[in-house]
C-alpha cells in the first residue's frame, strides 16, 4: 500500500510538467488564403481586397500572412490565367473536403478553419481580428539563405507538431495582367502576394526544425518577394503556426 501511494505521488508530480509543455500558448496570427482566377468576373473585387489587406498589414507589421492562389478550373472558359496551376486547385479541393460550401471562386479561407466569399470585407476583417486575439498552440521561426539557383528555408518550431505538414510559399507583389478575353476581357488585374511557388512537407513526430528548398526568383525585384511558412494539421487543415519574411531584407541580414 505504501509503494502504491509513492507511485501515485510520482505520477502526480510528473503529469503537470507534460501538461504545461503541451498547453503553452503563443501570440495569435492569421493566414489569409484567397482562391481566385483571372477568368472569373466576381474575382477582381476579392483580389482588390486581398491587395488592400496586404498593404495594411505590411505597414502595421501585424502577424497576418496573405496569399493569393490562382486556380486553373477557369482556364478553359475563355481566358487562361497567367499564374494559374492545378496544384492550387487541388489545395482548394482539399479544403472543400473539410469545410462546408464546396469549391468556388473567389473563396477566402482564414487559418484553414473557415471559408467565405472572398470579397466579403466584413467577414475578412472579423476573422483576422478574431484569430489575432486568440492564442496559438505553437510558434514558428525561419531564416533564408541564397545558394545558387536555390533558396534555402530553415524553419524551427517551438515544439513538436505531430500529424502535421509545413507549407513554404514564395509570394510576389506588384504583378499585373491585361486580360483580353473571357469574363474579365479588357480589365487589368493587379496581384499582390501572389503564390509563385508552394512546397508542402510532412513533419515527422519529433521534428522541430529542418530545411526546405525553393527555386530562387529568376526575375523581378527582390523587394517584391516574401516567403511565408505555416504549419497545418493533416486531419482538418487547421493552421497552428505561421511566420513570414521579405526576401530582400532576410537575405541581406543573413549573408
Amino acid at each position: 500500500m505504501k509503494y502504491g501511494w509513492i507511485m501515485g505521488v510520482v505520477l502526480a508530480l510528473s503529469l503537470p510538467v507534460l501538461s504545461l509543455a503541451q498547453q503553452k500558448s503563443y501570440p495569435g496570427f492569421a493566414v489569409v488564403e484567397l482562391f481566385t482566377s483571372e477568368g472569373c468576373s466576381s474575382c477582381p473585387p476579392a483580389n482588390d481586397l486581398l491587395n488592400l489587406l496586404t498593404a495594411e498589414v505590411r505597414q502595421s507589421h501585424q502577424p497576418v500572412y496573405t496569399l493569393s492562389f490562382e486556380v486553373d478550373y477557369w482556364d478553359n472558359l475563355g481566358w487562361k490565367g497567367a499564374f494559374s496551376a492545378p496544384q492550387y486547385t487541388q489545395r482548394q479541393q482539399d479544403y472543400a473536403q473539410r469545410l462546408s460550401g464546396g469549391v468556388y471562386t473567389p473563396e477566402m479561407i482564414i487559418n484553414g478553419r473557415e471559408g467565405f466569399i472572398g470579397s466579403d470585407e466584413d467577414k475578412a476583417r472579423l476573422g483576422i481580428n478574431t484569430y489575432l486575439n486568440q492564442s496559438a498552440s505553437n510558434a514558428l521561426t525561419m531564416t533564408l539563405e541564397h545558394s545558387g539557383s536555390l533558396l534555402k528555408v530553415h524553419y524551427q518550431l517551438a515544439h513538436e507538431s505531430p500529424d502535421s505538414v509545413i507549407n513554404v510559399v514564395l509570394v510576389e507583389r506588384g504583378l499585373q495582367s491585361q486580360v483580353t478575353a473571357g469574363e474579365n476581357g479588357g480589365r487589368r488585374i493587379r496581384h499582390d502576394n501572389l503564390v509563385r511557388q508552394l512546397k508542402t512537407v510532412e513533419l515527422e513526430d519529433i521534428d522541430t526544425q529542418g530545411d526546405i528548398e525553393l527555386g530562387y526568383p529568376k526575375e523581378g525585384d527582390l523587394k517584391n518577394y516574401s516567403v511565408i511558412a505555416y504549419v497545418q494539421l493533416i486531419r482538418d487543415m487547421s493552421i497552428t503556426a505561421a511566420t513570414g519574411a521579405d526576401l530582400g531584407n532576410a537575405l541581406s541580414s543573413h549573408p
